[in-house]
């Protein structure tokens, strides 16, 4: 054995601008004299049946030392394990770390893992041609998920202000390696990056005299545009690999497709996607509110119609967690997944595709979110093979179509794709005849889950839709926008929509029927003759409610309605400001709609009115004047929420331009708790504030309403369904609310 060197004497080698220095258990890297590793630097780790052991506990030699390079022996003290390193900086400002490892006795090992141990003054990481940021705080470590099978290249750069770091990737040639980043926990407060090896079930015993040889390359760059050359070089191999990959795919026939929700669970709270106007995560307000994902269901039907394998999953509705719906989806052998997205959970959504194309399972992506319609998107999100725009049902049959039949899909309006070198988009697709639409698929659908009741119709109630579409203007306003390309509105024959309703009933034995259309009411012509058909196939004593503009209704219109059964009414009303209904551009007759209101109320019809904060002009005392309206209409349900500017509206892009949007963290784009944008007049918390506010000045008229008497049946019916705990629970929570923030939230 060669005999160790003094390592106090002789602990570094340098070139230029690059110092490595031995440490007594690692090795330390310095640029320009700045300490680029931290901790014990370079590193290497061994899993052996779940435990994990790191060269900082072994001994360490200095074997021999010239100019440019070292050798170091690294003995393991908890593992049979010896190790020869050999370092050696280069001539192109980079260090090359090879490492022969052997065992001296036999020895079960699960992975390996090369890494890096970096200041935490670096801000964002690369891996290939992708990148994001480290996040500055963490309680415990945290492992990136890096959708990137094209790439062993991974790298640091954009150093924090003041920090002075080079720009830094490390390499792997070992095709086996995958990309490991983490970010440590605050104790530890580091950046790692580096490889490992994971080692199959069946190549997991190494004999004792078993050799293991590694090689990396770490290099830093003095001018970063090398560095970006090299991504792009590496982006552009990466969409030759995935066009060869789908110039394969297309010879397939005989697709088997399968439409999905995909699930959407966050801290313990579900969220609503397919079917919603405003995606979103639900707050305790909204109960069991799941809307019915008509564009998916009515895909699947028009597929299975023209004898495409199509299935559907709604794993919201199912309350699926992610892997259950893996497991799912595995055993059900598909060739296409199609999934609707949203802004607020589009970055779970993509980690969850991820994941499916990596089992070989091709993407086609839908839903009303504008950012899958941009270049960027895919360039970045590489497994997605296609992208449909708007409404997508007809679109997403000439698509299938064309892959069964392996004919040219560029030809296929309303696609959005890559073919390997650029992204592209075919000619737009015109609106559907929504009368060519067979009705949604429900068979296989848990149709009890869905659960939209205004005014406490009957359960189990079926959602429908007479119409698509709206006429009005909305700057807010995300489907008519994103999905319908502006302000078409298209009604349904009206014989068709009763025979639906009639199937409904008579044959699933549903007990009332929720319109969900963006607003129903228009056509007093159509109106009579849908509730004459209704009343002459004697549907008029089934419950029905509807979503409707106020101020497009008259008392005709009602009377005839209640007397073929309708039941409740939402109404969008916004606000009760002239102005703030202008700068939105609602263009409603507030008067008419609060006689028309009224008028329903009158009628016993149930009305549920909706209210929205930060329109243009929004003051403290124009937010109190809506909620004090508001309650005066004595509605039977409400709800408040905050704006939010969804991408691909008017009103981001207002916003955006001047400059008031405050984040693109698109999680936060829920309406609920989070105010996304700066208001005119208000401050980011004062929104928030005055959306629970709301909520407890309507808790508490409610309260008052139902008296002594409703307070005891009420506590009653939750003993019986919930149990003594809960009430408990929820009488503390009232007394605490009256006793220390209602004066605060009622005179606020």
């Amino acid at each position: 054995m060669h005999k160790p060197k003094d390592m106090q004497q002789e602990n570094f080698i340098e070139s230029g601008p690059l110092r490595v220095v031995v440490i007594s258990s690692g090795l330390q890297v310095f640029w320009l004299n700045k300490q680029v590793t931290v901790g014990t630097g370079l590193n290497f780790a061994v899993n052996t049946l779940g435990l994990w052991t790191d060269s900082s506990k072994a001994k360490w030699q200095l074997i021999e030392k010239h100019k440019n390079s070292f050798k170091l022996q690294i003995i393991f003290d908890d593992i049979p394990l010896i190790q020869l390193w050999n370092i050696k900086i280069d001539d192109q400002a980079g260090l090359i770390w090879e490492i022969e490892s052997q065992n001296t006795e036999w020895m079960y090992i699960n992975e390996f893992r090369v890494v890096l141990l970096l200041s935490p003054g670096y801000t964002s990481w690369f891996c290939g041609y992708q990148q994001g940021n480290f996040c500055r705080f963490e309680k415990e470590w945290r492992e990136f998920k890096v959708n990137q099978p094209f790439s062993l290249l991974a790298g640091v750069r954009f150093p924090r202000e003041g920090a002075d770091l080079p720009v830094l990737s490390f390499e792997v040639t070992d095709e086996a390696s995958r990309v490991l980043i983490q970010n440590s926990s605050v104790k530890e407060n580091m950046r790692v990056i580096g490889f490992s090896i994971v080692c199959p079930d069946d190549k997991s015993n190494f004999s004792a005299g078993t050799v293991q040889g590694f090689k990396t390359a770490m290099q830093i760059f003095e001018q970063a545009s090398i560095l970006d050359s090299k991504i792009e070089l590496l982006r552009q191999e990466a969409l030759d690999a995935l066009f060869r990959k789908k110039s394969i795919l297309r010879i397939n026939k005989h697709l088997k497709i399968l439409l999905v929700n995909l699930p959407w669970h966050v801290n313990g709270v579900w969220g609503v996607r397919a079917g919603s106007r405003w995606p979103h995560t639900k707050d305790r307000s909204e109960g069991k509110y799941i809307p019915f994902p008509f564009f998916l269901a009515q895909a699947t039907s028009l597929l299975q119609k023209n004898k495409v394998d199509t299935q559907m999953i709604d794993a919201i509705a199912e309350q699926s967690t992610e892997e259950e719906f893996m497991g799912l989806l595995l055993s059900k052998n598909v060739d296409y997944l199609v999934a609707e997205t949203s802004v607020p959970s589009f970055k779970q959504d993509m980690e969850i595709l991820s994941k499916i194309s990596e089992a070989g399972i091709k993407i086609i992506l839908c839903g009303p979110n504008s950012l899958i319609y941009q270049a960027s998107f895919m360039n970045q999100y590489m497994f997605v093979d296609f992208v449909l725009k708007g409404e997508y049902e007809f679109t997403l049959l000439d698509l299938v179509k064309s892959l069964e039949n392996q004919s040219d899909f560029s030809q296929v309006p309303g696609v959005l794709y890559n073919n390997g070198k650029e992204f592209l988009s075919t000619s737009e697709r015109k609106l559907s005849d929504i009368n060519s639409l067979p009705w949604p698929h429900r068979e296989s659908l848990p149709m009890d889950k869905y659960w939209d009741l205004p005014g406490d119709i009957p359960y189990p109630s079926a959602q429908m839709l007479a119409s698509r579409g709206c006429p009005f203007n909305c700057s807010f306003c995300l489907w008519p926008q994103v999905m319908y390309q502006g302000g078409s509105y298209r009604v349904r024959d009206v014989e068709d929509v009763v025979d639906e309703m009639e199937y409904l009933v008579k044959k699933m034995k549903f007990k009332s029927i929720y319109f969900d259309d963006d607003t129903f009411n228009l056509g007093k012509d159509r109106m009579f003759k849908l509730c004459r058909t209704i009343q002459e196939r004697g549907l008029n004593n089934i419950p029905w409610a509807i979503m409707a503009r106020a101020d497009a209704m008259d008392e005709d219109m009602l009377l005839e309605m209640k007397k073929s059964g309708l039941a409740a009414v939402k109404y969008g009303v916004e606000s009760f400001e002239p102005e703030l209904i202008s700068s939105c551009q609602k263009g409603l007759d507030i008067n008419k709609a609060e006689k028309m209101i009224r008028l329903t109320k009158k009628l016993g019809i149930k009305v549920h009115l909706t209210f929205t904060f930060g329109f243009s002009g929004e003051t403290q005392k124009t937010i109190r004047r809506t909620i004090d309206r508001g309650i005066n209409l004595d509605p039977d349900s409400v709800q408040f929420s905050i704006l939010t500017p969804f991408p691909g509206t008017r009103l981001f892009a207002e916003l955006d331009k001047q400059g008031r949007i405050l984040t693109k963290d698109w999680s936060r784009y829920d309406g609920h708790s989070s105010c996304v944008f700066k208001p005119e007049n208000l401050s980011v918390k004062d929104l928030e504030d005055a959306k629970r506010r709301a909520y407890h000045i309507w808790y508490d008229a409610k309260r008052k309403k139902r008296g002594l008497l409703g307070d005891f049946i009420r506590f009653t019916k939750y003993l019986n369904e919930r149990g003594l705990f809960f009430v408990i629970g929820k009488t503390f929570d009232y007394l605490k609310f009256v006793w220390f923030k209602r004066k605060q939230y009622l005179n606020g």
